[in-house]
This record gives structure tokens, sequence and C-alpha cells, in this order.
């Protein structure tokens, strides 16, 4: 049986492990984020964090190894926004358009992860596609587009939704959303500030709305019911009430 200063040893040497991979990632993501992969190094990485090269590779075995560590973070951070859109009180058309507005309140609050996610390939060389990236992210992007296409599915079927092919429509939405979001990236004169932005995808949303809403989902006159035209209301875009999705 192992005697209790054995254990506080084990145990300090643990929180000792689990202070450095903190401080090397803590270190690596600003890195990563401004410079891109094949911009950060990893000596500036372990200078930034103040650990030998060694430990580096010790903790992550490799630069691609603390990249991905990076990326699953990012993907997980943008895994909870997108699960906030999908809640069972919202209607079939509500949830539609939920999940591209937990997609934009991700990009306001984390503009450098969704740069990484979005845009995988900004950062390759020719000869070095990222393909230990890449892979990660377009699982995980193929998993949201077909969950949308779900919804799409369902609103077919019963009849909310016009006779579209769910899956292409999913794939229209999320590219189209994705790179709207982008025009707020770009330094030229098609760049949109964040109010504009918005109100840019609320208009493709009335678009997008107008040609994929079923009989059900409007009203006599054919006008679409309030219900459905219109951002769910759990989504306002404020700074303040984006506080607290981390």
């Amino acid at each position: 049986m192992p005697q209790d200063g054995v254990i506080e040893v084990a145990s300090r040497a643990e929180r000792r492990k689990a202070r450095t991979v903190q401080a090397i990632f803590d270190a690596a993501e600003p890195l990563f984020l401004d410079r891109g992969f094949h911009g950060t190094t990893v000596e500036e990485i372990a200078q930034s964090a103040d650990v030998s090269v060694g430990s580096i590779y010790v903790h992550f075995q490799s630069k691609e190894g603390l990249y991905v560590a990076l990326l699953e973070r990012a993907l997980d951070v943008q895994e909870r926004y997108m699960e906030e859109a999908f809640k069972p009180t919202l209607s079939l058309g509500q949830q539609l358009f939920a999940a591209g507005w937990a997609y934009l309140r991700f990009y306001l609050d984390h503009p450098g992860y969704f740069r990484i996610l979005a845009f995988p390939h900004v950062d390759a060389r020719p000869e070095d596609d990222l393909p230990f990236a890449a892979q990660r992210i377009a699982e995980r992007a193929e998993a949201g587009v077909r969950r949308v296409a779900a919804i799409i599915e369902l609103g077919v079927r019963t009849g909310a939704a016009r006779p579209v092919d769910p899956y292409r429509a999913a794939k229209f939405m999320w590219g189209a959303w994705a790179g709207v979001i982008a025009l707020n990236m770009r330094p030229d004169r098609l760049r949109l500030d964040d109010e504009e932005l918005k109100a840019v995808l609320d208009e493709g949303r009335r678009i997008v709305a107008e040609g994929i809403a079923g009989m059900s989902l409007r009203q006599g006159d054919g006008s679409l019911r309030p219900e459905f035209d219109m951002a769910p209301p759990h989504f306002d875009l404020s700074p303040e009430t984006r506080k607290g999705v981390a």
C-alpha cells in the first residue's frame, strides 16, 4: 500500500506536468493563430512558454501534435456554440437558422478559431497542405452539415420545406454563411463591419427562407409565418449576451 509521502510526490509531479502543458499551450495558441502553423517555430513556442524545446516534444510529440491540440480545442469550442442552436423548444425553421446564428456568434467571439477551422488551407504550402489538420476539421464540418441536412430532410418529409436535396441545400447554407462571415476579415473595401455583417447575413437568411419554406410555414397570402421569418430570440448578438460561452 503506497505511503502518504509517495502519493504527495506523485501528486506534485502531476500538477507540475499539468502546469507545463498549459504553459506550452498558452504560448503556442496566439503564435499559431497570428502566424499560422508554418510561420511558428518550436523554438519560439518554447521561449514564450519558458520551457525547453525538449519539453514540448515530451508532452506533444511534435509541432503537428501541438497544432492538432489547438484544433481540437477550437473544434470543441465551436461545438459548444452549435449545441445552443439545436434546442428542442425551437421550431424546425428556427433550428435551421439557429445553427447559422450560433456559427456567427462563434466567429465574433473567437475569430482566430474560426479562421483556422473555416479556412484550413490558408496556412498551407504547396508541398504540404496540413493533411493531419484538414482531415480532422473536415470530419467535424461534415458532421455539422449532416445535422443541418437532417433538419431540412425532416422539413421536406413533413411539408415544412420544399422538395429540395437536403444535403446539397445544407452544404450551400454552410458555405454561404461562412463566406459572408469571411468578408469581415478582408482588408479592402469589400470588408463588412460587424453591424453590416449581421445585416447581410439576415438578408441572406430571408432569401433562403423564402426559397425553402413549404406551405405549412406560410400564411394565407403566401408570406412566411412570423415565427419562421425571424432570428431565434435567444440569439441576441450583443457583446453583453455573448459572454459566458467559453
